[in-house]
């Protein structure tokens, strides 16, 4: 999404002066990512979190059930379980495989890539684990020298079938399928959105809003209109006063108009989900956030944890995974009948990803949360599961990847100042390869590297993520 920014203050022009001004509305140019698939050549990397339009091929029999009962992952395939897809329609037209051209369909389908890993040789060290190592896509860019793929056509693996959503007919054997198919996936997404809830349109900005997720209206800090977050365009309308100095005359001029300047700097207070946030136990946790957890051990499994990271639990009461808490007193408790001299409680942080909460005694999901699609099953307090005698908060993580050691909240005094220093030494958690940015020093993944150029003001090398930039400029 691209945001063009108006701004209308008084002020006085100088030449050679940094610029700061008030921020009093936009205009928006939507790249369309949020709503559908992207189209991306098939040699152009996809970015990570990206909704990217692709192509299945399949039979006439497998495409009813699939727009009736969404995909079934493959159980094994070159890059191990996943749902198989491409962005190159000419490779998705050559499936099912020896089918005769009469049994033969194309969906052209909407799909959230999430966490995407580039598969690229022959025995790659992740071909069949990537999904356990954190990634949700995996992707074979075209022509890439790999055997396995003699075609050397693009192809990707989707390992949650839940991120792929068939969205029209590519192709068809004849138009009398062509037109079954369609109507079987119009009433299809009709019966899906009555399920989530009505979907109407916003009555500022237009756009669908869904039952459970209203949009944000309020009114404009300035002109008192009422305005949607997710409205195109908005500015309003203001008395100016322009002072112009120079040497040899100063005039006052009052304009009355929509003004629009060049924008040559910024300034940017940052909610920053990349840093720890403090959340009440009893308060819900948000999708892809990163919260401050605890988790409880003795001294030797903190040595461990904090070197080597966590290893999964492989049952328990929410299943496999790490547990840990948000609330400091449950994970003092642990281990339970443990010697209180040798509990240590690890302070974390927590990237929960997609949380589903789990409040009742047999719940439907509260062992398979995660083949469901959620990365974090959050058990509230006083719930009232009598599996969960203490009623103090819960919280179960899939992937241990999504957890980093980052103190010592509770430990006798000696091995608090040795495993404090482990955690300085030896930080634990996204193995990713996280650095700080030269230019704005927050953290940077190596496989997502920020944006970094020359301000096309004053020519210095900015990074799109720095807090502030402004540039001195004429006029």
């Amino acid at each position: 999404m691209k945001l063009f920014v108006f701004h209308s203050t008084t002020w006085e022009l100088h030449p050679q002066r940094n610029m700061s001004l008030k921020f009093s509305g936009w205009e928006v140019v939507d790249d369309g990512a949020s709503y559908h698939g992207v189209l991306l050549g098939a040699s152009q990397r996809p970015q990570s979190r990206g909704v990217y339009k692709m192509f299945h091929g399949t039979s006439v029999a497998s495409a009813r059930l699939i727009i009736a009962n969404g995909f079934q992952p493959s159980s094994s395939g070159l890059l191990g379980k996943g749902v198989y897809v491409s962005r190159d329609k000419t490779k998705a037209s050559a499936y099912p495989r020896n089918a005769p051209s009469s049994d033969r369909v194309v969906f052209e389908l909407s799909v959230r890539v999430g966490r995407v890993k580039r598969i690229d040789k022959d025995n790659h060290p992740l071909q069949l684990t990537w999904s356990s190592n954190g990634y949700d896509t995996a992707w074979i860019p075209p022509k890439c020298g790999m055997l396995c793929i003699p075609s050397g056509l693009e192809e990707d693996c989707v390992f949650d079938p839940k991120r792929v959503k068939v969205v029209g007919i590519a192709s068809a054997p004849n138009a009398t399928i062509e037109k079954e198919l369609q109507q079987l996936l119009a009433k299809a997404s009709k019966t899906s959105n009555q399920g989530a809830g009505a979907v109407t349109p916003c009555s500022i900005c237009k756009r669908k809003t869904q039952k459970g997720s209203d949009h944000i209206i309020q009114q404009c800090w300035k002109c008192g209109q009422n305005i949607c977050i997710l409205m195109a365009k908005h500015f309003w309308r203001v008395k100016a006063k322009v002072k112009l100095v120079s040497k040899q005359k100063t005039g006052c001029f009052r304009i009355r108009s929509n003004m629009s300047l060049q924008f040559f700097g910024w300034e940017v207070t940052y909610d920053d989900h990349s840093i720890s946030e403090e959340l009440r136990a009893n308060q819900e946790p948000k999708n892809e956030r990163v919260y401050t957890m605890y988790h409880g051990t003795t001294v030797n499994f903190a040595r461990t944890i904090i070197t080597n990271g966590f290893i999964p639990s492989t049952k328990g009461m929410l299943g496999p995974g790490v547990y840990v808490s948000r609330d400091k007193k449950k994970a003092e408790r642990y281990p339970l009948n443990g010697n209180p001299a040798d509990r240590v409680v690890l302070e974390l942080q927590v990237r929960v990803g997609r949380v589903k909460r789990i409040d009742k005694d047999n719940h439907p999901m509260q062992y398979t949360w995660h083949a469901q699609g959620y990365d974090t099953a959050w058990v509230p307090p006083n719930c009232g599961m009598k599996a969960v005698p203490s009623g103090l908060e819960e919280d179960c993580i899939f992937d241990p990847k999504r957890i980093k050691v980052v103190g010592i909240a509770m430990a006798s005094k000696s091995a608090k100042k040795e495993l404090k220093k482990l955690v300085g030494k030896c930080p634990s958690g996204d193995g990713s390869g996280v650095d700080a940015c030269s230019l704005c020093n927050r953290k940077e993944d190596q496989s997502s590297p920020h944006i970094k150029q020359q301000c096309w003001g004053c020519g210095k090398n900015i990074c799109c993520l720095m807090t502030k930039h402004f540039c001195s400029v004429s006029n």
